[in-house]
Parts: C-alpha cells; structure tokens; sequence
C-alpha cells in the first residue's frame, strides 16, 4: 500500500533547487554560465557574484518599477510545454541591502503581453536590517494552455527603487510520478483509525489511538483567500515532516482554504493543482508515519470563527461546500493516512448541527469509513451539542485557556497552575464546560482538541511558564485520553516557529524551548539512539491467485545507528535471505528484509502484511483476481446546475464507472443518459466498468424552477439537477457579414449566427428577406428563436450593378442587418489572340481558330477591319455588333493573291484589340525530277514518242524547252512543237524525235522544265 519514490518534493530544500533545475527548461536559471538570458524594458540587469544564493553568480536586479513588464523578465520557448501539464516555477529572492526593510517580491507570468498570472508573492517587512542574508523561496503551479506562437514570459519584481538578487530560478514539469503519490485503489481497514464509543481505535483489533498532533498551513491566513496564497507549499516541506515526527508528533492537522480547489469564478472545476498540494503532504506525512486531518479552514465565502461571512444564509456556498467534500471523499476514501475530514474551523453558522448532518450524508454516498471531525459552533444561537446521526464521528473544541493569558502579547503574567487544576480546568474551563462531558459521557462521541497553545512570549520569556503550561496540558489530556493538535507549527505568535509571514526555514525564530521540550511532552524522550529508520516500500501485488504463497519485494533498512525493533502483522519475515518468522526481533541499519503471506482464498480480497521497523511502517498487499458477478458500481456524483437558461437541454458531467466486473443495468428518470459519448436514450440498458456516463435534460420554461433526472447503475443511484434562473429575452448583440462583388438578380445567403444570452424563447422578424432557424426552411414570418439557435438570412441581388440591397433582422428587440452589393460594371474583357497561319494558298478563304470571351460581365461592343467575323458559329459578317461572356469569335479573310505575302485582320472587343494573319506561300518553278524511258530496237528512220510524264512540284507556270535533232514536245496531248514555252504544275507531256537511219545507233532528246532536264533516247534494230 502507499506507493511513491524520493522525489523533489521529498527532498530537503537545497538538494530540491539542485532536483528542479536537473531538468530546468530555463537555459541558466543558476546564472553560472557567465551570459545573461533574462532581459528589461526599465530595469538594469547584471550578474554578480553578491547576487548569488549557491555557486558563482546570481542575477542583480536595479528595479525602478513595480510592475511586470518592467521587472527581470525571462522568455520562454512555448514548443517546449506540453499542454494540460502542471508546471512548477521558482526562484530564490532577497533585498540586496540589509537596511531595506520592506519588500514586495512577486513571481508571475505574461501571456501576449497581457497582465501577468502571479504566481507567488512575499511582501514580508524586514526587522531592522536583522537578517540581511534573507533568501525568499517563491513558489507557484501554473497548468499549460499554450500555442507555438503565443508569448510566454517569466516576470520577477521587487520593491520599488530597491535593487534586489535572483538566483537558483527554475521551470520544471509537475507529474504524477514526481509527485510520487496516487490514491490506493482499496481500502485497508487494518490501518484506518476510527471511533469506538468514546475513544479513537486502529483497525479492527482496535488498537486504541491517541492523537497528538501539530497544525499545519497550507496557505497564507493572513491574505484569504486569494489564490496565490493557496498554493504555497513552502508553509511546509518533507523536512518540516520529518521534524514533526522527531519532536514526538504523531499527527498534523492540514489547513486547507476552499481555494486550493476550486475558483469561485468557476465552482465544481477541481483544480489538479489543488489535488496535488495535498496528495503531497499525504506522501510526507505517510513517509514519516504520521496521520492527517483535513481541516477546511477556510470553506467558500471566506474565513469564519467569529465573523459573519453569510455563509449559514446561502444556500449556494453551503451546496458548493458539500460537493467539494463529496470530491474530497471520493479522492481520499482509501487512504488510511488520512484520520479525519473536519468539515469546518470554528463554523460560525446558524443551525450548525444540521447543516453538518447534511454535509456528513453527502459524504457517507462516497466514504462509508473515514472518520469525520465536527468542530463546536461560533455561533452566539447555537450554544450546546447536539447528537448527529453517525457512529463514526469526533467531536472538536479550540482550547486557549485561560485566554486571558494564553492569547495575551503583551500580559507576561507567570503561569502558576497546577496539574491537578489543569484537570479540573477541562472538566469546568469557559471553552469546555458545555462539550467536553457531553460529547464523552452523554453522547458517546471522542473528543478532540484542534487547537490549544500559548502565544510564543510565553514559551520564550523566563519565569513565565509557558512550557509548564504545555506539559501540564498534555498530560491532562493523556489523563482523560483526549486526542489534540498544538496550535501552530509556523504561526506568527503560537508557533513553534515564529513567521512573520507563516513561511518556514526562511525569516523565522524557533522557540528553542518549546522545541526542546515538546519530545518529553509527547513521549518520546530525548537524546536516546536513532531506531527510526527512512520510510520504506513494498510492492503491492494484484490479480494473484487465490490460496497462494507471494512474498513481497526486498527492500534494505537504512538511517537508523542502532538495532530497531521489528515486528509483523499478517505475515512473515526474513532478513538477509534467513528463515521466515512472525516472532519480534530486531533488525541493523542496511539489512535487507522481505515479507511473505498465503493469499486469499476469495475472489477481489486483499491480504495485508504490516512490516513495522522501529516505528516506521508499510503494508504489503496482495490482492486475488476478481469473481464474475459484480455488478454494484461505487457511487458517483453528478454537480447539479443553477442559474441554467430556460427550456434548454441541460447536460451534466461525466462520471466514470467503476467497482464492478460485469455488465451492470442501467436505467433513468426523467431524462436520458449517454455511455461514452453515444447517442442518448432512455430505455433501459448495460453498462461496464470504465465506462463514462452523462445524463441530460431539458431545463424547465418556468424561471427559478428544478428539473431533476435520476440515473440508477445496479441499484446505485444519484440525481442530477437542474435550476433555470430569472428570464431573460434579450439576446447578446449579433452582427451579420456584407457581402460584396455578388452577381446580380441572385440568391445571397448570410454568415450563420448564434443566439446567446438568453434563456427564454424570444421574437423573431425579418424585414426586406427572409431567415431560418438551424438549416430549416426559410421564412419572412415573425416567430421564436432559443438560445443556442443558429440563424440565418437571405435575399435577391439587386437587378443593377454597384447597387446594395439590405436586410435586417430583429430578435428580442436587438437588430442586426445583412448587407450585399452587386460587382460593378464590366465590358473589358480579358486579352485574347489568334494563332498566324503560314504558307496558305494565294487568294484563298483563311478562317482563324475560334477564342472565347471572358472577364466581361455585360454585353461589350465588337467590330473588325480588314475581314469578318462571326459568334458562335453563326454568320460571318463586317458589321459592329455585341457579344457577352463566354461567346465564342472566329475572324476570316481572303488572302493575298501575291506569293509570301501577309494579310491582317484585326477585330475589336470592349476596348481590347486581336489580330489575325495569314502569309501566302512562296512562289516556286523548279519541278519534281522527272525521266523518261529508253527504247531500243526501233525501225531506223521513223518518229518514236516517249513514255507520258506528269509535271509536280511548281506552284506557278514553269518555262519549257526540248533540244535535239527533229526534238518536239507534246503537252496535254495537244501539237508537238519544238519552240520553248511554259508548263503548269499538273501537265501531262511526251517527248519524240525521228530515230537514225542507221543499224544499232541511237538519238537522244533533252527535255527541260524550270531548269530540271532529262533524255528521251531510242537506238535502232
């Protein structure tokens, strides 16, 4: 049981800075590096090795100013946090000259630049110069809620005009496992301290327990509530722990505010910060055997003994109360480390009994067995005890008697008391007379004294008995077995360090009497060996089988100088690997140790082993695998809602399920439920373990009216509730977006809006449009409209250009209007081009490629010169016409009758100019090559023709001659002739001549086009 591991919260105070700044997200918050990261807009920065708290250097701070911006200011890089994490932030501060008497330190951070989150604050007043080495430690939390490009700094200022010194600064993630604690799953009831009739037990062998404790701060009484002082841990420490339990403690009654849970901007969002203060003095105080109380000191609405804070008379302070303890309880209903809840110190509340039952029954739906501390009321109409309805309960008193001494500061009157009257003082005394007895003898009921001390005068001056008054006062105590707390550990003038500002090892003075003789007073002698060794921890063990031998994890004895008693419940141990024994014995610093037991031979049981070393102890627990069949959830707690809008749906909290094994029914009242985020139901369903459920309702349309759903999981019920507040129809202000640039004659739709800030149904009309109400259909009728609905408006465009159009619609009497324009005017189109087309026929029809028309919103003016042109494939014509977007233009003309020879024609669109042009081809008389075909064997003397040829390749008449004796050419069939001419690209023609007279000789034609020639040869037989 009570897990956790040496930490920086664990450690004493310079090896904790030493801890936090290991894994510092500041570069040099030691200052040791030798450059200087911090910076000012007004103050002058340096380093300086006066300025240092530990090693070479610390940072010097010449402050004009009071005020962050303008104080030592550190940058921080934002990639480096991890939303969500709790971060820790401090530093070490102190004036720089002894003769400065008052300061005003302050730890904070800037976010954008706004004003700074303090963090921690000191505005101690400094006694004459007296502590000139005076270190202030500044602590804070702060749970990060950042973007990359959001501005996080760290801003430290002092006094105004006092220079100061920073050292040993430091940023550092706070997690679970640094904080070393989580609250166990079960409950060990060996080890839980509870009432049995008039007096305090231990478990169930009820081991009579007398508390004697010390209180303990946990905030600055002096500033309630404010949550900076909510959080100051530096009240006390591990160290602070580990003397209380030197001096002979066995106890500490944890003061706590309201405020180190809960904002009153925001009640019922528990804050982990707050958990986490606490689950750290539950880890000090379970690592030096010692009990707690949880004493709400200050409840919501502020701080009570004899003040009125109205507290009895409003009913949402005392319901915020119940839920914070109901949180409380539910966190802590295993931990035996904790003794008692005290519901309130010194309530000064009307009817305090009653109101006490009520916030006990809340309780007991979450914590059926802690202990639970009812303080005496302070208020003049209660004046007697009153019996409550629980067998589990201790009755409380403040004792300061007789005040008249042991409040006074200045009354150094002697103390000349004796034990005996002491005695007979608690039985009569003004501050007891009327409880003591009743609480004892009639209602069989402990009593326990929360606070009772002397102010420090009376501890310190000689002669005046202070610390007789305390022994005489324990031992009447231990006489009547009265449990108490000793009033204070660090309080200004009751504490066994006086703090001017309830800040421990810091600018304090021990009362060095009442220090040295509180161990005789409580029991543990003086100066005798060192038997108590450090804590120690086992291992729990879980889902084991049942009937089965486990033995625990070894763990080695340390700080202790002589042999310690060892003793074991439950079980067996063996040192150093030995025989295992249940038999007392002892054991020496560094032995290791081992325990072992049979577990369960029940499903889901827990089996404790307690080993005890001189003192000290710990539990080992083994706890068997779950049965099947459980199907009773442990409770859960929904926070019930007020001032909600009327006729809204109402949602609640989540609560996780837990405490069973199987699929448990579930069903509800007069709403629906929801499991892990599905959709809601009403009907009747299962659900599992580690499930989370919701349950929601429609609030009532009645103002100041309760609507109420109940959720019931295997028998295990609680009801949420809802409360609407007084109507309002008057809706926060809306705004709708213009529009611009719209097109014209068109639908136009406006920005969506929500309704807000109202919790009724509230009007609804529109003028000049129409709206709808969550994506319906749209309307120009009056109606309603609820909170939460999204709206929207729509109308027709206007039918002309640059021209708005306006429509306003009105809700609960406010008016927003929806405003679109149409785009202006526009006949100029986008530039456009046709494509030149080369080597087209001479005198030919040439079309252009088509292009579209774009950029225009309005039809625009066209023509052409030198051409036509037609739309759309209509067409062509010269005449000036219009054309809209998107039409679709080709341009044609003839071309030029010359060869290489360009043709133009240019059409006009809005204002924007085209061109198209075509080149003819040029001009070309030089044929294909061409032949004819020999002819041999002919008859000597007669006229022989040559094959037809086909002339190709010319795009003009190309010149003509033949040569060659009786040569003559025929083209297209037409005369032979032997005059030079000219031929067209296409022409047929032949060739002849007259062959020779003469055997086996030839006669050759030549045949020449453009200047391209070929022969025409016969040869005789």
């Amino acid at each position: 049981m009570g897990k956790y591991k040496a930490s920086f919260y664990a450690l004493p105070l310079a090896m904790a800075i030493q801890a936090a700044t290991a894994g510092n997200l500041m570069t040099d918050g030691g200052f040791e590096s030798g450059v200087l990261s911090w910076s000012s807009t007004k103050s002058i920065l340096a380093l300086d090795a006066a300025a240092a708290y530990v090693g070479q250097a610390g940072m010097n701070v010449n402050s004009a100013y009071n005020w962050c911006p303008y104080g030592a200011l550190y940058t921080l890089d934002t990639s480096k946090l991890q939303n969500g994490t709790m971060y820790e932030f401090g530093a070490r501060i102190r004036l720089a000259n002894s003769n400065d008497i008052s300061a005003n330190h302050k730890l904070g951070l800037i976010k954008n630049g706004a004003d700074p989150v303090w963090l921690d604050g000191d505005q101690s007043s400094y006694d004459g110069g007296a502590y000139p080495d005076k270190w202030t430690r500044l602590f804070g939390v702060w749970k990060a809620s950042v973007t990359p490009t959001d501005s996080l700094k760290v801003c430290i200022i002092g006094a105004i005009n006092k220079p100061f010194h920073v050292d040993e600064a430091f940023v550092t993630p706070l997690t679970t496992a640094e904080i070393g604690y989580q609250p166990p799953a079960t409950l060990d009831s060996s080890t839980l301290i509870h009432a049995d009739g008039n007096r305090l037990v231990m478990g169930s062998q009820k081991t009579s327990f007398i508390m004697k404790g010390i209180n303990v701060y946990q905030y600055d009484m002096a500033d309630d509530p404010p949550a900076i002082d909510a959080f100051r841990y530096k009240n006390a420490d591990a160290a602070s722990y580990k003397e209380i339990r030197d001096l002979g403690f066995n106890s500490v009654r944890l003061n706590l505010a309201y405020s180190l849970f809960e904002d009153s901007t925001a009640p019922g969002v528990y804050k982990e910060e707050g958990w986490a203060v606490v689950d750290r003095h539950i880890l000090w105080a379970k690592q030096n055997g010692l009990r707690l109380i949880l004493d709400m000191h200050v409840p919501p609405g502020g701080y009570q003994s004899t003040t009125d804070t109205g507290f009895g008379s409003n009913a949402t302070l005392k319901k915020r109360l119940e839920n914070l303890w109901v949180a409380i309880a539910q966190r802590y209903r295993n931990e035996t480390t904790i003794a008692a809840y005290d519901l309130i110190n010194e309530p000064h509340v009307n009817n305090w009994f009653t109101y006490a039952q009520t916030v006990i029954n809340n309780i007991r739906a979450v914590d059926p067995n802690h202990l639970i501390d009812v303080e005496v009321s302070f208020h003049p109409s209660d004046t007697g005890m009153y019996k409550l309805a629980d067998n589990n309960i201790l009755y409380d008193v403040h004792w300061y008697e007789p005040w008249s001494w042991a409040g006074s500061h200045t009354n150094n009157t002697p103390y000349t008391g004796t034990l005996e009257q002491f005695k007979q003082q608690l039985r009569t005394g003004e501050g007891l007379s009327n409880f003591y007895q009743a609480a004892t003898d009639s209602f069989t009921v402990p009593f326990n004294i929360g606070e009772y001390g002397i102010t420090f005068e009376k501890y310190e001056l000689a002669g005046v008995n202070g610390v007789t008054w305390l022994q005489h006062s324990n031992a009447a105590f231990d006489y009547f077995g009265i449990s108490r707390q000793l009033f204070h550990y660090n309080e200004a003038n009751f504490g066994v360090y006086r703090s001017w500002n309830s800040y421990p090892n810091e600018h304090t003075k021990t009362t060095e009497p009442l220090k040295a003789a509180l161990p005789s007073v409580n029991g543990t002698g003086g100066n005798t060996p060192d038997t108590t060794p450090d804590p120690f921890v086992f291992t729990d063990q879980t889902g084991v089988n049942r009937s089965t031998l486990l033995t625990s994890n070894a763990i080695t004895i340390s700080g202790i100088d002589a042999a310690a008693p060892i003793t074991v419940t439950g079980g067996e141990y063996s040192i150093n690997g030995g025989a295992y024994t249940s038999a007392t014995g002892t054991i020496s610093n560094s032995d290791t140790v081992q325990v072992r037991h049979t577990s369960s031979a029940n499903y889901a049981t827990v089996t404790n082993t307690v080993l005890t070393v001189g003192g000290i102890s710990d539990v080992f627990s083994s706890t068997t695998l779950a049965d099947t069949n459980d199907t009773t959830p442990a409770p859960f707690i929904f926070v019930d809602k007020t001032g909600v809008n009327l006729a809204a749906l109402i949602e609640s909290n989540a609560v996780t399920i837990s405490g069973i094994n199987s699929a448990a029914p579930i069903a509800v009242t007069g709403g629906e439920y929801s499991v892990n985020g599905g959709a809601y139901t009403s009907a009747v369903g299962t659900i599992s373990n580690g499930d989370t459920v919701q349950v929601h309702h429609t609030s009532s349309s009645q103002s100041q009216t309760t609507v109420n759903t109940t959720l019931t999981i295997g028998g295990v019920s609680d009801t949420f509730s809802s409360k609407t507040g007084t109507t309002d129809t008057t809706p926060n202000a809306f705004s709708f977006t213009a529009k611009t640039g719209v097109p014209l004659t068109t639908p136009v739709e406006s920005n969506t809006v929500a309704v807000s800030g109202i919790n009724a149904p509230a009007s609804i009309s529109v003028a000049s449009g129409e709206y709808r109400i969550n994506s319906g259909a749209y309307t120009a009728a009056a109606g309603t409209v609820s909170n939460g609905d999204k709206v929207q408006v729509r109308h027709t465009s206007s039918a002309s250009f640059s021209t708005s159009v306006t429509t306003t619609l009105t809700m609960g009497g406010i008016s927003g209007s929806f405003k679109s324009t149409t785009l202006a005017k526009d006949t100029k189109p986008n530039s456009f081009s046709f494509t030149a087309q080369a080597v087209v026929p001479v005198s030919s029809s040439v079309e252009s490629g088509v292009v579209t028309v774009s950029g225009i919103n309005a039809p625009a003016g066209i023509s052409v010169t030198s051409g036509e042109y037609r739309i759309n494939g209509g067409a062509y014509t010269a005449a000036a016409g219009t054309v809209s977007n998107g039409d679709k233009v080709q341009v044609r003309h003839t071309s030029s009758a010359s060869f290489s020879t360009s043709v133009t024609t240019t059409l006009m669109v809005g204002g924007i100019s085209g061109s198209f042009k075509s080149t003819t081809l040029a001009k070309d008389t030089k044929p294909d090559s061409f032949s004819f075909t020999a002819q041999t064997g002919v008859t000597p003397s007669t006229i022989v023709e040559s094959n037809p040829i086909t002339v190709s390749g010319i795009n003009t008449p190309a010149s003509i001659s033949v040569t060659g004796t009786g040569a003559a050419y025929s083209v297209n069939g037409g005369i032979y002739t032997s005059t030079a001419g000219t031929i067209s690209n296409g022409s047929t023609l032949k060739v002849r001549h007259t062959s020779s007279s003469k055997a086996l000789t030839a006669v050759s034609s030549t045949l020449t086009i453009g200047g391209v020639a070929s022969s025409f040869k016969s040869t005789t037989r």
